[in-house]
């Protein structure tokens, strides 16, 4: 009786050991084998943090600037394998700079080399490298190591437990069966259990269940009907629900076919229905969905129908209108009964409705059409100011097609790279010197050619495609900004405007940190430019978004100032870098006085709260006069030169040139 657990004992241990003994003897070649790799690396990552470091500190030592020379030093300093540097100028009377970390054990692998610019020796680096860095990998090594180990041994134990859980193949199988069969209901008789372990008292406790079910199920079929009525109406309202009210067109419709008769479909939407359950709560917003769904069965006929669709949304079926204008009627005695302020508990919740109205067959053909083209409408009464209806008109489903098909037009732009930046110089005020642009997309449509921004945004913001817009042009600015670094360009800075859908992704910042990363964009190349708009949507979200971005060291730039209606306010917290005077005051300073004096106000106001201030739409030398005696900063617009292809501004930047600047502009600035 003994023999047979210690035999299985003994076969536990030897699975133990077979899968111990192979990491064992590897342990101590992987050791040397990881030693030998590390060793070349390492010598090769500390001969080139020695030339970084001199290549650093050739420029500072050249032009003599201590401070460089101290900040360029320090970031070599900071290697994680540095214990000490000294970094010791050519010219007679230098000081060395002398770096060393503290709780230095020993003196390290010395390195050093001779810094030299256009043949002349400016002076020498040296850099101490810490010896153990290598044992210490080798510690992370063996660490990993060990955790390979663990995880064999809990593999070996999965195997050991695969083949104890064999045995309960056979019996667990004849479980399953004869749960299957109480499933399908399947009448056959109970399977004789002879196994008197657990198995066999489930597969017995299986047989009682057995019989209860078939109990069930007969209690199951009075219950249906129930069911199903319950299933065909809403619980809150008792009006049928959007699947009644689908059978019931669709028998109305076919009806209406036969016999030539007319159908109208209203989509009612509550206007603001939000506000009730914000400000009253949700139990008082079900309160007056239960009244207002009595007001409308009680507006319409016997023979029409009312459906609650979904939320705060409702459906009427007109059934057989006679005449047409009872629809008409209808549908405003709907918006009186619905504009009737509702009592709760002692409080009076005011709401409106908009409707959209679809008429069968004029409208539509079948179900499905006379909700879309209803829904439509009503969107439609919405844009007209909420609290009225709207009949469909064969425009708003045009509309519609041509917004979805740009829509897929705008995603297969973004698939096949068809957006290109063009860029707006931005010249100083005072000197007409280059200091910046601003990025504009740009869409090379295939057919169409060039094509601006207003017409394709606000559809990319509809269907939320806006995201992978902003990202395109973050990504595109910073390449262009590496590009014209490598190239030799002075650029100054590039603008890239965000918009409110874009500030309010939480993804913004991150997507800015790995576009500035990847093109290797320093803080001071890039600028933000967000809109009051932006801010006013939600002033705690924003100025935490705008705090992230100033932490990336980023300068954010509002765009059209003057335009919201919280200027001051927000100028006064956010503090930005730039305040853009919008187009709109620019354009008439030649004669108007009042926007001169707005523009004067707003020059002063940000220079006051330390803002620079830049004129947009500059076109014309009164405007540009005007604005440089009133101490603007800087200027853009079509007088300095139009947006233009990177290649273009390229050669603008490198010399300012008459044939992409206005002539009396090239004047100005020489």
């Amino acid at each position: 009786m003994l023999r047979r657990p210690l035999q299985g004992l003994g076969a536990r241990l030897a699975v133990i050991a077979a899968v111990l003994a192979p990491t064992l003897l590897l342990w101590d070649f992987e050791q040397d084998l990881t030693r030998k790799a590390q060793e070349p690396l390492l010598a090769q990552s500390r001969q080139a943090l020695l030339m970084m470091a001199a290549a650093d500190l050739v420029e500072p030592m050249w032009t003599i600037d201590e401070r460089a020379i101290a900040a360029a030093a320090q970031r070599a300093f900071e290697g994680s394998s540095v214990l000490r540097l000294r970094a010791r100028e050519s010219r007679p009377g230098a000081t060395p700079l002398d770096l060393v970390k503290p709780d230095v054990a020993s003196d390290g692998i010395r390195l050093a080399t001779t810094i030299s610019r256009e043949g002349v020796a400016v002076g020498e680096v040296e850099i101490w490298f810490d010896d153990r860095q290598i044992d210490r990998l080798l510690a992370e090594r063996r660490q990993a190591t060990l955790q390979l180990a663990g995880l064999q041994v809990l593999l070996g134990v999965g195997v050991l437990m695969s083949v104890l859980y064999r045995r309960l193949i056979v019996p667990i199988g004849l479980l399953k069966r004869q749960a299957s069969e109480i499933a399908s209901r399947v009448d056959v008789a109970p399977v004789d259990w002879s196994r008197r372990d657990e198995i066999g008292q489930l597969g017995q406790h299986l047989n009682e269940v057995h019989g209860q079910i078939d109990q069930l199920f007969d209690q199951l079929e009075v219950q249906k009907a129930e069911l199903e009525k319950i299933a065909l109406h809403d619980p809150l309202t008792g009006l049928p629900n959007r699947a009644l009210f689908r059978e019931l067109t669709q028998s109305s419709v076919a009806s209406a076919r036969r016999e030539g008769g007319r159908l109208a479909l209203l989509f009612i939407d509550l206007d603001r229905f939000k506000a009730i359950n914000d400000s009253l709560g949700h139990a008082a917003g079900d309160a007056v969905l239960v009244t207002l769904a009595a007001r409308l069965r009680a507006a319409v006929r016997a023979s029409d129908v009312v459906c609650r669709h979904s939320g705060d949304e409702f459906t009427v079926l007109l059934r057989n209108p006679h005449p047409w204008e009872d629809v008409a009627a209808t549908a405003d005695r709907l918006l009186q009964q619905m504009e009737i302020p509702v009592d709760v508990n002692g409080r009076e919740a005011t709401v409106s409705a908009s409707i959209g109205i679809a008429l069968y067959p004029d409208d539509a053909s079948d179900h499905e059409e006379l909700v879309r083209h209803a829904d439509t409408a009503m969107y439609a009464a919405k844009k007209l100011g909420r609290a009225r209806c709207s009949f469909y008109r064969s425009e708003f489903n045009e509309q519609l097609q041509a917004n979805l098909k740009l829509e897929q037009e705008i995603a297969q732009a973004l698939k096949n790279d068809e957006f290109v930046l063009h860029f707006q110089p931005q010249v100083a005020a005072g000197t007409g010197a280059l200091v910046g642009c601003e990025a504009l997309i740009r869409w090379r449509h295939p057919e169409r050619g060039l094509v601006a921004p207003a017409e394709f945004i606000g559809v990319a913001e509809q269907c939320g495609l806006i995201g992978e817009v902003g990202a395109w042009v973050v990504r595109a600015a910073c390449a262009q900004i590496r590009a014209w670094k490598h190239a030799g360009v002075v650029f100054g800075h590039v603008a890239v405007n965000i918009s409110a859908l874009e500030f309010s992704d939480h993804r913004l910042v991150d997507r800015l940190t790995q576009a500035m990363a990847e093109f290797d964009v320093r803080p001071d190349e890039l600028e933000i430019e967000i809109t009051e708009s932006v801010l006013m949507t939600d002033a705690q979200t924003a100025q935490h978004v705008v705090e992230r971005l100033r932490g990336l060291g980023l300068r954010l730039a509002v765009d059209d100032f003057g335009t919201g209606y919280s200027s001051l306010a927000y100028l006064k917290h956010l503090r930005p870098s730039k305040v853009k005077i919008d187009r709109s005051f620019v354009r008439d300073l030649s004669d108007d006085e009042d926007d001169r004096v707005v523009v004067h106000a707003i020059v002063q106001l940000a220079h006051m709260l330390g803002s620079d201030v830049v004129a947009e739409g500059v076109e014309t030398v009164a405007q540009r006069d005007f604005l440089c005696r009133i101490g603007c900063d800087v200027l853009q617009g079509y007088l300095i030169s139009r947006p233009q292809a990177a290649s273009a501004f390229a050669r603008m930047a490198g010399g300012l040139q008459p044939e992409v600047i206005d002539e009396e502009l090239v004047s100005w600035v020489a």
